[in-house]
């Protein structure tokens, strides 16, 4: 309930100075001596054109090809986040590669021939399929990257805005 009351009074105070800049009230300090001016020669404002702000101000947000500045770094920001994940996860399993390599046995041994479908495919078959999916990931973003700069250099966008 407080923090009701106290919207109530703050809108109520925001009405009262909008309408005091306005003209229509005068606000004097209590004790000050002076006396307020007469509500007759105060000139009448419309309630309406209180509420509605002066058409000369107008606030503009900078944008280049139809984005602005945070929403061209986010679009950056986001494939080159990708594209490092895509890149580490890369390293990561080459270097699981590089060490079963050096393992004695690459092959997957069943007691019983024919036992399964990869009973005769390398360990290492489902690394390497990881390891092609990671280099298709990255193609794939370094070609939206490029893309995306393109479409930025086209639209005007500066380099602060693309980091």
């Amino acid at each position: 309930m407080g923090s009701r009351k106290r919207g109530e009074s703050r809108r109520l105070g925001l009405f009262l100075a909008a309408l005091a800049l306005a003209g229509a009230v005068a606000i004097v300090p209590a004790g000050s001596g002076a006396e307020p001016p007469d509500p007759a020669e105060a000139p009448v404002v419309d309630l309406e054109q209180l509420l509605i702000l002066p058409d000369g101000d107008r606030y503009t947000i900078e944008r280049k090809g139809g984005l602005t500045r945070g929403e061209w770094r986010v679009r950056f920001q986001e494939i080159e986040a990708a594209l490092a994940e895509q890149r580490s996860e890369l390293e990561v399993d080459e270097v699981k590669l590089g060490e079963m390599a050096s393992t004695s046995s690459a092959w997957k041994v069943s007691p019983i021939p024919g036992l399964g479908s990869d009973a005769d495919a390398p360990i290492d078959f489902q690394l390497r399929q990881e390891i092609r999916r990671h280099r298709a990931e990255i193609e794939r973003l370094e070609k939206k990257l490029r893309s995306l700069r393109i479409q930025a250099n086209l639209a005007g966008v500066p380099e602060e805005w693309r980091s």
